[in-house]
């Protein structure tokens, strides 16, 4: 990927993070949704390449979509969170993951995160998120339909959450998805 791309999004992420925080707040109350919401939020313009607007288009675009955003949020637990106790096999990876009394790194609490997931849409996650490939990219190497790159993609997200809110380490991984997607796309 692009250098100039990295460094430009790096930019818009410092100068607009807090702003956008500030913005979902005014939505949702809790911080640590409104961190998750905002940082999703940029993982999906580093994806869409939303990046490459304008700096005033990209401020207009941020602040809608962010309300989006919470809006979408607050619907979908009005309609009841997803628990990690309707996903036997992630609730099984949880009990020894990080148990063994030492700190965990976090590159450990990364994989423990990651071992929620189902092997394909680990595969699929890692290849989106860790490799930056595009949906139809993705499709195409597996040789499986977009659509199910897509579902793959919300089914993992919403493991990961149901573990986070298990008390899984949110912002560890939440932070070290988003850097290694800067760093790693190449």
């Amino acid at each position: 990927m692009d250098t100039n791309r990295r460094e430009r999004f790096k930019r818009l992420f410092l100068a607009h993070y807090s702003r956008l925080c500030g913005v979902a707040y005014g939505f949702v109350a809790d911080g640590e949704d409104v961190e998750d919401i905002v940082q999703e939020l940029f993982i999906t313009v580093w994806d869409k390449g939303k990046d490459s607007l304008s700096d005033k288009e990209f401020a207009a675009y941020m602040t809608v979509a962010v309300r989006n955003s919470c809006i979408s949020f607050l619907r979908k637990k009005q309609e009841g969170a997803v628990s990690i106790d309707d996903h036997p096999a992630a609730a099984s990876c949880l009990s020894d993951d990080l148990t063994d009394g030492d700190e965990p790194t976090p590159e450990e609490r990364l994989q423990a995160a990651l071992r929620v997931l189902p092997p394909r849409c680990r595969d699929i996650f890692l290849m989106s998120k860790l490799k930056g490939m595009k949906y139809c990219d993705i499709a195409a190497a597996l040789d499986i339909s977009e659509k199910t790159v897509e579902n793959q993609m919300t089914k993992a997200v919403k493991l990961l959450r149901a573990y986070v809110a298990s008390g899984g380490p949110l912002l560890i991984v939440v932070i070290t998805i988003v850097l290694s997607i800067i760093a790693n796309c190449g």
